[in-house]
Order: C-alpha cells, then structure tokens, then sequence
C-alpha cells in the first residue's frame, strides 16, 4: 500500500484509531481489515442486525488521508509527514 510507504509506527497508530473511529461511525462489529496495494479493505456486519452479511469497505489512500487528516483536526493537532496540508 503506498499511504505507508516510509511512514513511523507513530503513523500507522494514528490510521487505525482513525479506522476505529469510523468502525464506530458505521456501526460495524465482527471486523476484518487487511492491507491492500490500493487501501486498507475492511469487513464488517452492522450493530444495528444480527443476520446482516459482510459488507466489504475499500478505504482508498485518499480516504485514508481525510480520516487522518480529520482525526488531527479534532485534536488539534498539525498533520506531519506526507499528511501535512499543501501550503
């Protein structure tokens, strides 16, 4: 996947607590995720219907990027490294 070429394990944690985030957001229990050259895909069934099948969600690396980016912003925190806004 190229979103984690040379980036730290500080970044890779910051991913998925973003990808958590949103797990929550979509309500989906039973996850699976797994790297991908094109994202992160994730698998998972709804909260809300105990017969639901898995739906598989592709997180681009431009998705990726928004949930990070997002993420910094509601800690107040600047983006570093290839997630740094263009000035």
């Amino acid at each position: 996947m190229k979103l984690f070429a040379g980036l730290g394990a500080t970044d890779y944690q910051d991913i998925l607590r973003a990808i958590g985030l949103f797990l929550d957001q979509q309500r989906l229990r039973d996850i699976r995720l797994w790297e991908h050259e094109e994202g992160i895909i994730v698998q998972g069934r709804s909260l809300d219907d105990e017969t639901a099948t898995y739906q598989s969600i592709l997180l681009s690396d431009a998705d990726l990027q928004a949930l990070l980016h997002d993420a910094y912003n509601r800690r107040n925190r600047p983006a570093t490294g290839p997630f740094r806004s263009a000035s």
